[in-house]
This record gives structure tokens, sequence and C-alpha cells, in this order.
């Protein structure tokens, strides 16, 4: 009988569970804390990669001699941003990091190259078509193993998303010659016959506009 009501108290005996319970509640809520961080910086992160690839896409839009002076020109603003002293190490480490971009920016601005995103999204024919730049944003701080809660991703290549910025992309020198002052200038010297003469006696002349297209 005295073994029994001994046994008995044990089980009944609760000391110590609340030391168990504020333990476990601890490492839930760091494990959480340390999630909503890693959320955050990323977030925060990807702000920044937005603004890299606003600035490729924006010197990608202005005008130059030819298209490809124009895509040369996102490259070399793509490369100059990543390769930054204070950027550097944030997202392209030699060693690898918590975030990674693509070594290489995707550059589609339409026109005679005939390449643009109006196949990987959304688009109204008729409409301006979806050109500008696109890479890919890599974040590997959101691979987390957090205590009781398990891995967050269940490899560790990281997460990855595509960022886009998309603007109207400004004619080229050869876009507005040969598509625009070229083909006005001969409408012009079709209209009569005399316009034909006239430009073919006149030495040096060369039709131009005064405000570019």
């Amino acid at each position: 009988m005295s073994r029994t009501k001994s046994f008995s108290t044990t089980i009944q005996n609760e000391r110590g569970m609340i030391s168990a319970e504020f333990i476990f509640a601890i490492v839930i809520a760091a494990g959480l804390c340390i999630v909503f961080f890693a959320l955050n910086f990323t977030l925060s992160m990807a702000e920044v990669a937005q603004y890299i690839a606003f600035s490729a896409s924006r010197a990608h839009a202005a005008g130059h001699i030819d298209q490809e002076k124009q895509e040369q020109m996102a490259k070399d603003k793509y490369l100059s941003l990543i390769n930054n002293r204070e950027l550097k190490p944030l997202f392209n480490k030699p060693d690898g990091g918590w975030f990674v971009l693509s070594p290489q920016i995707d550059v589609r601005g339409g026109g005679e190259s005939g390449r643009t995103f109006d196949s990987d999204y959304r688009y109204t024919e008729e409409r301006v078509p979806q050109v500008g730049v696109r890479f890919d944003f890599t974040a590997k701080l959101l691979s987390l193993k957090v205590a009781f809660l398990g891995p967050t991703n269940e490899d560790d290549a990281g997460f990855t998303a595509k960022v886009t910025a998309f603007l109207i992309r400004e004619p080229t020198q050869k876009e507005c010659y040969e598509l625009q002052i070229k083909r006005r200038y001969e409408a012009v010297l079709n209209l009569d016959q005399r316009f034909k003469e006239m430009a073919r006696d006149t030495a040096g002349y060369v039709p131009s506009e005064d405000n570019g297209c």
C-alpha cells in the first residue's frame, strides 16, 4: 500500500514543469524572431536589388547611337553596381553570401532586335511592348533550420525570384534616321520631280531634324 501511494505521489508532482514550458517558449520565440529578422532583412535587400534593376533599365532607356550601345550601357551599369564596394559584400561575395544576384542581366529592348518580355508577362496587343531588364535575386538567408519548427527550405539553394524594371526605350539615332527622317525625306522628294532635281543639284544637302526624332 505504501509503495502504491509513493508512486502516485511521484506522478502527481508537477515541480519543474514551469521551467520546461519556459525553455520551450523561449526557444520557439527565438526561432520566430530569427525567421522575422531574416524575412525583414530579405525584403530590405530586395528593395536594393529593385533599385539596381531600375538604374540599369534607366541606362538602357536613354537614347544612343544604336540599340547595341543601349544594351551595353545597361549591362555596364548593372556590373558597376553589383561590384560596388558597399554592395558587393551584400550580394556577390566571392565565397558566397546571404544574397546572390545573377552575374549577367537580361536586356530586351524590342525594336530591331525583336526581343521583349511580352511572352513572359500579361500583355495587351497594340500597347507599348514590355521592354527593360531582368535578373535573378536569390535569398539564401531564408534557408533556415529553426528548432522545433524544422527547415524553411528543403534544399540549400535558397529562394529565387525575378527582379524586373520595364521602362519605355528612347529611339536611337539609327532608328530616328532609318524609320523617320529618311522615310519623311523620301516622301517629300516623291511629291514632285522638281524636288528630286533640286536635291540632286544641291551639293552637300543632307536631310536633318532640329530636335532628333
